[in-house]
């Protein structure tokens, strides 16, 4: 289960002042890159469901990610989601995004 804050942010200002009182926590920006995938006729948006392969360029070790998200529920901007995740073989991930056609292929 996967849990996350969803911000409704007005305007650049109000995302400056945030960044600035976040900045003394932060520890890690990942240098990632998502992509998104569903059917012609939004099978997965149908059911509440995410397929996403996830690039992460992090040198020295860049990897690919696929990942799976379903029955998300948003209270209040608070997400709780269930999710799936697997580190899969780079130049599979690079294939994938070249050709999504294939993706049933991971299987």
């Amino acid at each position: 289960m996967v849990v996350e804050v969803k911000l409704r942010l007005p305007d650049s200002n109000t995302y400056k002042t945030l960044t600035s009182l976040l900045a003394p926590f932060h520890v890690r920006t990942h240098n990632q890159h998502n992509n998104f995938f569903d059917g012609g006729a939004g099978e997965f948006f149908g059911h509440r469901v995410v397929l996403c392969i996830r690039f992460y360029n992090d040198q020295p070790a860049s990897k690919y990610v696929i990942c799976l998200k379903a029955k998300a529920v948003l209270i209040n901007g608070v997400s709780q989601v269930e999710e799936d995740e697997e580190e899969i073989d780079f130049s599979i991930g690079e294939e994938r995004l070249a050709n999504p056609n294939r993706l049933g292929g991971l299987a």
